[in-house]
């Protein structure tokens, strides 16, 4: 997703090479996708029900008044 488009940022973090992260996000199983620091998708999914997950924590965010696209993963 992050290919294909400007808005979309992702990064991937090995979790045994950064424990404070994982304990951050409670990483208990991977591949586990977090989405503007709240949302969570956990295990690999194919890539139409992966995009309509992000599609649908996006917009639940949205609706609870969260600032999509500002939050910062560092803090």
């Amino acid at each position: 997703m992050a290919f294909e488009s400007p808005n979309i940022t992702a990064i991937a973090v090995e979790a045994t090479e950064f424990p404070d992260l994982a304990r951050r996000y409670r990483v208990s199983a991977v591949p586990k996708t977090v989405v503007n620091g709240e949302g969570e998708i956990l295990g690999a999914l194919p890539p139409d029900a992966f995009i309509q997950q992000v599609i649908e924590h996006v917009s639940s965010l949205q609706s609870e008044g969260s600032s999509v696209g500002e939050r910062d993963p560092k803090t």
